[in-house]
Order: C-alpha cells, then sequence, then structure tokens
C-alpha cells in the first residue's frame, strides 16, 4: 500500500529521480542539444551533479539554469505577440524587424551572464545591478546602471518583461521587491524569473533578517551564493516554497511554474523549475 500511495502523490513534487539519458549525461559529462541562448547545435559539457548550475554550453557558454530561463522566455514572447525565435540571439538580431516590438520593454537585473550578452542588443532592453546601500536607483556607476529591487527608478506599468535569475533570495525584503515588479510592468506584463525553491515544502524558509535596527542576523548557518561582480560571494536571506505561490497570488499576479527539462535544449535535470508572474490586464 505505501508503494501505491508514492505513486500517487502529486505534492510535494519528488524531484530525486533522473531518467536514464540524465544519467549517463551526468556519467560521461557530456549531451548534445540546441542552445536557446545562442541557437547554436552544440555540446554541452561539465555536468556535475548539481545539473542546474552546470552544463556549459561549448559555443557561448550558457549554463543549465540560462538555458532554462531562456527557454521559458522565448515561449514567454511567442505567446504574448505571436512571433517565435529560435534563440536569445536570434531575438536580439529579429525583433526590431517587427512593428510588434517596437515599445516592447525588457528588463534584467544583471548585467553579466550570457543572456544579458545577447539580449543587450535589443534596442528597448535595460539591465542593471545592485551596487549597495549607498548608491540611489537610477544611477549610473562606472557605467552600470544601478536599481534597488525594493524601490526603483521607473515608471508605473512600463515594462513588458522582467527577467530575474536567481536574484530575489539575495533581497532582504523579497516580497517588497515583488510587489514593485508588480508597479513596474505593464498589464499582461511577465516577470519570468529562477529561485532556490524547495518544492517539498509549504513555508519559505527564512535564514537572514535585517532587523529594526538595521542589523544583520543570521537565523540559520549563512550561505553565500557566488557572485559576478562580488569576490566575497553574496548573502542567502531565504529559500522559497510554496508560500511564494500563494503570496504573489495575494498581490494579484498570475504565478505559473514551469519544469522547462528538455534535454534537446541542454537542460537537464529534476529541478528546471523557472516560475512566470503574470500581472493582469
Amino acid at each position: 500500500m505505501k508503494r501505491k500511495l508514492l505513486s500517487l502523490q502529486v505534492y510535494p513534487i519528488d524531484h530525486s529521480q533522473l531518467n536514464w539519458l540524465e544519467t549517463l549525461v551526468l556519467k560521461i559529462s557530456f549531451s548534445l542539444g540546441i542552445c536557446p541562448v545562442c541557437g547554436g547545435l552544440t555540446g554541452f559539457f561539465k555536468f556535475r551533479e548539481n545539473l542546474r548550475e552546470s552544463g556549459v554550453c561549448l559555443l557561448c557558454r550558457s549554463s543549465n539554469r540560462q538555458r532554462q530561463i531562456s527557454f521559458v522566455l522565448l515561449e514567454a514572447i511567442a505567446e504574448v505577440t505571436g512571433t517565435r525565435f529560435s534563440s536569445i540571439k536570434d531575438f536580439s538580431a529579429r525583433a526590431s524587424q517587427f512593428k510588434s516590438f517596437s515599445n516592447f520593454r525588457i528588463y534584467n537585473a544583471e548585467t553579466t551572464g550570457r543572456v544579458h550578452h545577447y539580449m543587450k542588443d535589443f534596442t528597448n532592453y535595460v539591465a542593471s545591478e545592485y551596487l549597495g546601500d549607498n548608491s540611489i536607483s537610477g544611477e549610473c556607476i562606472n557605467g552600470v546602471l544601478h536599481q534597488n529591487l525594493m524601490q526603483t527608478s521607473f515608471e508605473n506599468d512600463y515594462f513588458d518583461i522582467i527577467i530575474t535569475s536567481d536574484v530575489f533570495e539575495h533581497i532582504a525584503d523579497p516580497y517588497k521587491a515583488f510587489a514593485e515588479v508588480y508597479r513596474i510592468l505593464k498589464p499582461g506584463g511577465r516577470h519570468i524569473f529562477t529561485v532556490p525553491f524547495y518544492s517539498d515544502r509549504y513555508k519559505d524558509e527564512l535564514r537572514a533578517v535585517i532587523d529594526e535596527y538595521g542589523t544583520l542576523k543570521n537565523l540559520l548557518p549563512p550561505i553565500y551564493h557566488d557572485d559576478p561582480i562580488r569576490s566575497e560571494g553574496i548573502l542567502v536571506y531565504v529559500i522559497f516554497s510554496m508560500e511564494m505561490l500563494l503570496k504573489l497570488n495575494d498581490m494579484g499576479y498570475h504565478v505559473k511554474m514551469y519544469n522547462a527539462r528538455n534535454p534537446l535544449k541542454g537542460i537537464l535535470g529534476t529541478n528546471a523549475i523557472v516560475f512566470d508572474s503574470i500581472k493582469p490586464l
């Protein structure tokens, strides 16, 4: 009976079982496919046990996670505009040819990585970094735009798509930032993002907070993620769970959660989770 019940279980989601292809790829550390970032027929190598953060494209050096968000981003663009692109590189090269993109604005909360590398040639594209508490949103520092996602400098209803890739876990008050994203999205606009997500839990794991005196307090042993602009890494405040979906729904978002697993796109592993939060029309 126990085996029977487990086979029927829907939630919590089981992210433990690799398929035969993923098992093979982990063993040989290589696979083939078409990269949704650069569009090339390519090989993906250097896979590690953490498939989500490994698997480098031979052509553009994108990671598995970058391909996940690119795949969902391209599908969302096709859904919104009716125009399909084969890769981020293809979108950046051809989008300006279509009238539907003349006022189509995309914001990316990072200025590094392969998605940014190809997306930056799109006319209506904005990218930023968080450069510290002493900077003011909208400032340009050494050629880099600073934005604090809890209080940006953008107008209401401004962007069609906002992209954040593993950003919100590093924000002291992430739900204030989700509310700010809602403010600056156009009606019908979409926030496409990844975050560390416990698919087998109901409550977010709060790991650190800023108290009423502005002091950092670690509630659990600190975790730091690698960061391209901070050699010391960046602190994780929260790891999300089902609670996040409920809170975003309460803000007014229509939230979709995708498993973007697609070996032919170089997206392997059971935890290829990408979120798509839509601001209703």
